[in-house]
């Protein structure tokens, strides 16, 4: 039970299609297919290296999550994610620890990567860094 590893890392862009096969040719992987995620306000690939996941984003909503990462901040790496059994321990655990997260409870979806439970740490408590945790299955 706990936090298990890096699984992720997300990169904010303008241009998916540019962004992701510019890194699967320096990494030399092949880029996952485009999926939209409009509830997200943005379309993504997934590079696969391993275990390990480069998703790639590009914003479709000019009030989404990754429009407004991308007007304050610029391009670039917008969070990290790390894989967690049993999330909602996790939560409590690092909520005793002081760190907030953006909503009360893990968010359950089916995703490209199977049924999936996540939740996003308030930036605000690690030191200015977006950090995901995600319990897969």
């Amino acid at each position: 039970m706990g936090i298990e590893g890096l699984m992720k890392i997300g990169i904010a862009t303008k241009d998916l299609d540019k962004t992701t096969f510019l890194l699967a040719d320096v990494l030399g992987v092949v880029p996952g297919e485009a999926y939209d995620n409009r509830p997200s306000g943005m379309r993504f690939r997934l590079l696969q290296l391993e275990e390990f996941y480069i998703e790639v984003m590009e914003p479709v909503d000019p009030n989404g999550p990754i429009a407004r990462f991308i007007e304050q901040h610029g391009e670039g790496l917008q969070h990290m994610t790390l894989r967690v059994s049993n999330i909602e321990a996790v939560m409590a655990d690092l909520k005793d620890k002081g760190a907030r997260f953006t909503s009360s409870a893990p968010v359950k979806l089916n995703s490209v990567l199977g049924p999936m439970k996540f939740a996003f740490m308030n930036p605000r408590t690690s030191n200015g860094v977006l950090i995901q945790l995600m319990e897969l299955g």
